[in-house]
């Protein structure tokens, strides 16, 4: 094993021991993406996402909802991009106390490469509407990926993605909301379409009011068409 493998290994088991002893809540989440991308501007993305609670001695797997999303993306320069999107949450299905929620996100997104690094900004407006409410929220993402070998990422080779989340949220019933997110992931691009992704990531919900922590552990398939 490489030193590049051990080091991401030692950080993916160090991440979530630093919060394991606080009052913490652990999620996975299992995501497949495909995305179409024609030779213009325009880009075409589509997700499909479940979330679900880990078993535990006091609480039992429970599915906590099922996600559609689509978002369409128009390059305007060398690094530069703006998407809209579109997202329907279903919660009552699972839960009838809990209402669905539909999800409209502005983005502008800004990578640039340096070398094997690339270096992204993500900026986001979106609208989060429930039955009854609606929630406002702006986030801003700073992201780093490499490929694990070399200067580029060839097939069936790794690469680690590290990102740093701040989200602000309020509505009219709830106080303003701010938390903050840290995620570390490794992948592998294992044909010329496909790449399969796990992640780690620790959010510090409600940082301001009522501190909370959660964990997720993500799986993703990424398919271009």
């Amino acid at each position: 094993m490489t030193f590049y493998y051990s080091r991401f290994l030692f950080l993916a088991v160090l991440f979530p021991l630093c919060v394991l002893s606080q009052n913490t809540e652990f999620l996975n989440q299992h995501e497949v993406s495909l995305n179409y991308n024609p030779e213009t501007r325009w880009s075409f993305n589509f997700e499909f996402t479940n979330r679900n609670t880990f078993p535990t001695s006091e609480e039992a797997y429970t599915v906590q909802h099922l996600e559609l999303s689509h978002f369409t993306t128009y390059q305007s320069g060398f690094y530069g991009s703006f998407s809209l999107g579109l997202r329907y949450r279903n919660r009552e299905l699972f839960d009838a106390e809990r209402s669905n929620e539909v999800r409209l996100t502005q983005q502008y997104n800004y990578v640039r490469s340096y070398n094997q690094y690339r270096i992204g900004h993500r900026f986001r407006l979106e609208e989060r509407l429930y039955t009854g409410e609606t929630a406002y929220r702006l986030r801003y993402r700073l992201g780093i990926d490499f490929p694990l070998q070399g200067l580029r990422l060839d097939t069936g080779e790794f690469y680690t993605a590290i990102n740093f989340e701040n989200v602000y949220s309020i509505q009219a019933q709830e106080k303003p909301d701010f938390n903050q997110r840290l995620s570390l992931a490794l992948g592998n691009k294992i044909n010329a379409v496909t790449k399969l992704q796990i992640a780690i990531e620790y959010r510090k919900d409600d940082f301001l009011i009522d501190e909370s922590n959660r964990v997720f552990l993500y799986t993703s398939a990424k398919i271009d068409l």
